[in-house]
C-alpha cells in the first residue's frame, strides 16, 4: 500500500505580503497608531506611544521636511498617511515591524 499523505507546502501557509487583506489589516493599525498620537477627528486623548510614532511619520516624511503638515483631523489623510508609510517600509508586515519597533 502507498499512502503519502500530502503535506502542505510551508511557503503557501505564509501570507504573501501583496494580501489585500494583510495590507488592510496592517492599514487599520498604522491608522488607530496614527489616531491615538494626533487625537484624530473626534478629538480622542493623545497616548505617548501614538506621539512618539506620529513624530517619526512626521520626521521622516518628505512632505512635513518641506514644510507641509499633514491634516491628522481628516480620517482620508490618515489613510493616506498610512498607506504612504506601507509604500515606505515596502511591505504591510515590515511596516507593522517598523511601527512597533519605533513605539
Amino acid at each position: 500500500m502507498n499512502f503519502d499523505p500530502s503535506l502542505p507546502n510551508p511557503q503557501n501557509l505564509q501570507p504573501r505580503s501583496g494580501d489585500p487583506g494583510i495590507i488592510s489589516m496592517a492599514e487599520a493599525l498604522i491608522v488607530r497608531m496614527i489616531v491615538m498620537g494626533s487625537g484624530g477627528p473626534e478629538n480622542a486623548e493623545i497616548t505617548e506611544q501614538g506621539l512618539r510614532f506620529v513624530r517619526h511619520l512626521m520626521a521622516n516624511s518628505r512632505a512635513c521636511r518641506s514644510g507641509f503638515i499633514p491634516n491628522f483631523k481628516n480620517i482620508d489623510c490618515v489613510r493616506e498617511v498610512a498607506k504612504d508609510f506601507i509604500r515606505q517600509c515596502g511591505s504591510a508586515s515590515r511596516a507593522l515591524q517598523t511601527m512597533y519597533q519605533v513605539i
